[in-house]
C-alpha cells in the first residue's frame, strides 16, 4: 500500500514537515511495509520557499533591502537550478512585521521587494515565482513598480502564487476586502478604493489591461496587479506547487491520500492545499482523507469529493493549549492510527 501525505501548516501549531513526520510515523507503527511518500506543501503563501526547498533543494540567497516600513533588513529567496527564484512576500512585507493600525495600512510599501527581483535578475534567473501569501501591504503594488521602473524583465516569466482570487478594485477588491485586517478604517479603505478604481482606469487607457478582468490582481494588497504590470501571470499557489514538486506523479500509483489544515471550512475549495490534493486523487480516482484542527458543519465542495474528514481534537481543551504543538502532533498521530485500521479493515473487505 502506497499512502500519499501533504498537509498544510496549521498556523500557530505546526508545521507542514512536523504534520507530515507524526503521520507518516503512525502509518508505519500499525503498517510497517507501508510505503509512505510525503511532501512538505503550502498554497502560495507563507511556508511555499520552505516546502520547494524542502522537496528540490536549491539555495539561499541572502538580499540587503527594506521592509514594508522602509526599516533596514536582510531578507533571503531560493535560487534552484541557477535560472528560478522563488521569492516570499511575506519575508520582506509580511504582516507579522507590524501591528497594524491606520498608519501601517497607509504607509507599508511593497518597495523592499524589488531588490530581491533585481539580484535574482542580476543572477541570471530565467523564471520568479512570488508568493502572495501573508502581506502587510494594501499599495496596490506600486511600492513594487517603482523600484523596478526603468527595469526590463520582458526576458524572465514571472508568476504570482495566489490563495485568492479577488480583483483589484471596488466591493472584491483589495483595500475593501483585505484592508481592515490591515489597519484600514472605513475612510482610509475608501479613499484607498477610490485611488484603485482610478488606477485600474489609467492602466486600462495607457496599456489596455483590464485588472478587473483578471482573478487574483488583488491578492496581497494589489501586488497581484502589479506583477501583472510587469507581464507576469497569476496562478493557483497550490498547483504550481504541486507542479514543481511532481506530486500528481505520486498519486497516480498511491492508494490513498492524507491531507488537511489548521481550520478547513466551504472557503477551502478556492484553492486551498486539502482540495488542491483531493482534485488530484479524484483524478486517478485515490480516496482523499483530510485533518484538521477545526471543523465546522459546511465543507461546501469539500464534503463531495473527501472520502472523510476529521478534526484532531480529542478532548474539551483552551484554545491556547489545543493548538500547542505537542498536542497537536500527538493528536493527529493518535487519529492517523485509529482511521488507518479502519481504513485497511474496510479496504480488505
Amino acid at each position: 500500500m502506497k499512502v500519499v501525505v501533504a498537509i498544510d501548516s496549521f498556523k500557530g501549531s505546526a508545521t507542514s514537515a512536523e504534520l507530515n513526520q507524526a503521520v507518516k510515523t503512525a502509518v508505519l507503527s500499525v503498517f510497517p511495509k507501508f510505503n509512505v511518500e510525503t511532501f512538505e506543501i503550502a498554497d502560495g503563501g507563507e511556508g511555499s520557499v520552505s516546502a520547494l526547498h524542502s522537496g528540490l533543494g536549491g539555495n539561499f540567497i541572502d538580499v540587503e533591502t527594506v521592509d514594508l516600513m522602509k526599516r533596514p533588513m536582510q531578507a533571503s529567496y531560493l535560487f534552484l537550478d541557477h535560472r528560478l527564484a522563488v521569492i516570499e512576500a511575506a519575508e520582506v512585507v509580511g504582516i507579522d512585521k507590524i501591528k497594524p493600525d491606520e498608519k501601517t495600512v497607509q504607509e507599508a510599501t511593497t518597495f523592499g521587494l524589488g531588490a530581491l527581483f533585481l539580484d535574482a535578475k542580476k543572477r541570471g534567473a530565467t523564471e520568479i515565482v512570488l508568493s502572495l501569501g501573508g502581506s502587510g501591504t494594501s499599495d496596490g503594488g506600486l511600492g513594487l513598480l517603482e523600484a523596478l521602473e526603468g527595469q526590463d524583465f520582458s526576458t524572465i516569466k514571472i508568476t504570482g502564487l495566489a490563495d485568492v482570487t479577488n480583483v483589484y478594485a471596488g466591493a472584491e477588491g483589495y483595500a475593501k476586502v483585505f484592508g481592515k485586517q490591515k489597519g484600514g478604517t472605513a475612510e482610509i479603505l475608501e479613499r484607498q478604493d477610490r485611488a484603485a478604481q482610478a488606477f485600474v482606469q489609467k492602466i486600462k487607457k495607457e496599456r489596455k489591461i483590464d485588472l478587473q478582468e483578471i482573478p487574483g490582481t488583488g491578492a496581497a494588497g494589489g501586488l497581484g496587479g502589479a506583477l501583472v504590470l510587469l507581464g507576469g501571470t497569476l496562478e493557483s499557489g497550490f498547483g504550481k506547487i504541486a507542479e514543481l514538486l511532481k506530486i500528481e506523479e505520486a498519486i497516480k500509483t498511491a492508494d490513498l491520500i492524507i491531507t488537511g489544515e489548521g481550520q478547513m471550512d466551504f472557503q477551502t475549495a478556492k484553492g486551498k492545499v486539502p482540495f488542491g490534493m483531493a482534485k488530484l486523487g479524484a483524478k486517478y480516482n485515490v480516496p482523499t482523507i483530510a485533518f484538521c484542527g477545526s471543523l465546522p458543519e459546511d465543507l461546501g465542495e469539500m464534503s463531495k469529493i473527501l472520502l472523510a474528514s476529521y478534526s484532531i481534537q480529542r478532548t474539551v481543551l483552551p484554545l491556547e493549549k489545543a493548538m500547542c504543538k505537542e498536542v497537536t502532533l500527538k493528536n493527529i498521530q493518535f487519529l492517523t492510527e485509529n482511521v488507518l485500521k479502519t481504513w485497511c479493515h474496510g479496504h480488505r473487505r
